[in-house]
């Protein structure tokens, strides 16, 4: 994911506390905090900088409940984050592929890890997990019939 994509999507979920967000979702819109944080202080305003933070509280804070979701876990777990560094360790976890109770597609979505090359659904667009020969989503073929 791109860092415009992430924050699009950052910005427009910032409400809503269901569903996923890829590792590179999270870190690109932290990235984004971490810039406007640093920009606003820069500033000397005290108060831009206080208006800057409020209004990134929840959209980040949903964004890290979405990423706990993805790699399995209750959003409860953002309170780690209170911890120094662990938080951010268990925030780096990888996706959940399979049996993700959060993930609206039902589990099967691709690693967000650089060269992963698993096609997606010609007709729907999700991820299939390897070996599938048919989306479980709409049922379209995915591999050739074997001969």
């Amino acid at each position: 994911m791109r860092f415009t994509d992430a924050v699009v999507e950052g910005f427009r979920r910032a409400f809503d506390f269901r569903g996923t967000a890829s590792r590179s979702a999270y870190w690109w819109f932290f990235l984004l905090d971490a810039l406007g944080a640093l920009a606003t202080d820069v500033s000397r305003i005290a108060v831009l900088s206080v208006l800057w933070s409020l209004g990134m509280l929840v959209p980040l804070l949903s964004c890290g409940v979405r990423r706990h979701h993805d790699a399995g876990r209750s959003g409860w777990w953002i309170l780690t984050s209170l911890v120094p560094i662990w938080g951010w360790v268990l925030l780096a976890y990888p996706t959940k592929r399979v049996a993700n109770r959060y993930d609206r597609e039902g589990g099967a979505t691709l690693l967000d890890t650089p060269g992963a090359t698993t096609p997606s659904c010609p007709t729907c667009g999700r991820q299939p997990l390897p070996g599938e020969r048919y989306c479980t989503s709409c049922g379209t073929p995915l591999l050739p019939p074997p001969r």
